[in-house]
């Protein structure tokens, strides 16, 4: 491969820049939080506002260092915390705004420590023409998936195209970390017979998914394949479209949908929910469905959405469950 071995280097002074904009978001975090709780005595936002400005400040930081630094100062979070005014009102909005600091914190140490390629495949997935940012794609000319286990080793983040020996990267990951119990998912698709065999096996072995990244295309066979399939804020969407070959589109009585049909059927989700949003957007195209919407747990597509919906088969998993205790 022409770009194998490749190396980016980040720019010293825009790193610099980002991780003293995060120490002092941090400080003013606490600062805010306590003049806050000073007010009122409470010392929590709710959890409705832990997430708070996540998906800007990913975007902020990941187009800092992507040269992008123009287009994102539209998403910039700006703070002037008020000090003076001695209401609960008020002191909620300190909280609310402590735990955005606190985010950015955290967002921009994850991000600093991606690799060249992951940021800018995250950044074409979540960030490019979302939250009124032009659709400003970036040329994917390294590394375009990774396999990477996270969280205790009981994770498995796939992030990335749905290339040729996709199913084979996450059967050799799982295979060599029995620990295993989720994969975690984020891409812009690819090819539709890699994700039914990723997802076979997924299913094959018992695994949940849960969505990482906005996932497109083929991806979302992917994540039905999970014995439960996970949504959390700040949702991920999920993005539907025809399938297509170097010819165009195929015909809506082509075997590809009668295989994807089955599959549907062996994951026991709403086949015809599925085919009719793959049907409505053309190749280049894409029937979008909002992470949050409660669609996906009528379509038992997503069978539970943080403080949201759950699905049949979440329902039947708790009953399960409950049934099994002494």
């Amino acid at each position: 491969m022409p770009n194998e071995g490749r190396v980016h280097v980040d720019d010293p002074a825009v790193v610099a820049r980002l991780r003293k904009l995060a120490e002092e978001r941090e400080a003013l975090g606490t600062k805010v939080f306590e003049a806050g709780v000073a007010i009122d005595g409470f010392t929590h936002a709710g959890t409705a506002f832990n997430e708070m400005h996540i998906p800007e400040h990913k975007c902020f930081v990941l187009g800092q260092l992507l040269g992008k630094s123009g287009i994102v100062k539209s998403i910039e979070i700006t703070y002037a915390p008020d000090y003076d005014t001695q209401t609960t009102e008020n002191a909620s909005d300190l909280r609310i705004m402590s735990n955005s600091l606190h985010n950015f914190a955290g967002v921009a140490e994850r991000v600093l420590k991606m690799s060249h390629d992951e940021r800018v495949v995250t950044w074409n997935l979540d960030c490019a023409g979302q939250l009124g940012l032009p659709k400003e794609y970036i040329k994917q000319e390294g590394t375009s998936s990774f396999y990477v286990v996270i969280g205790d080793g009981k994770t498995l983040k796939v992030l990335g195209d749905i290339e040729e020996g996709y199913a084979q990267e996450i059967v050799d990951a799982i295979e060599a970390n029995p620990n295993i119990e989720e994969v975690a998912l984020g891409s812009g698709g690819g090819l539709v017979k890699e994700a039914m065999r990723a997802g076979e096996f997924i299913r094959q072995q018992g695994l949940e998914t849960t969505l990482y990244n906005n996932c497109y295309s083929a991806c979302p066979l992917v994540f039905m394949a999970g014995v439960q399939r996970s949504n959390w804020s700040p949702y991920a969407d999920l993005g539907f479209h025809q399938i297509y070959t170097a010819d165009g589109p195929l015909p809506i009585d082509s075997p590809a949908y009668r295989h994807i049909y089955n599959y549907l059927v062996r994951m026991d989700i709403e086949p015809s929910y599925v085919l009719q949003k793959m049907w409505s957007a053309p190749p280049q195209g894409m029937a979008n469905v909002d992470g949050y919407s409660e669609e996906l747990c009528n379509a038992n597509i997503t069978t539970w959405i943080q403080r949201g919906c759950t699905s049949k088969d979440f329902q039947d998993y708790e009953t399960r469950q409950r049934s099994r205790q002494p």
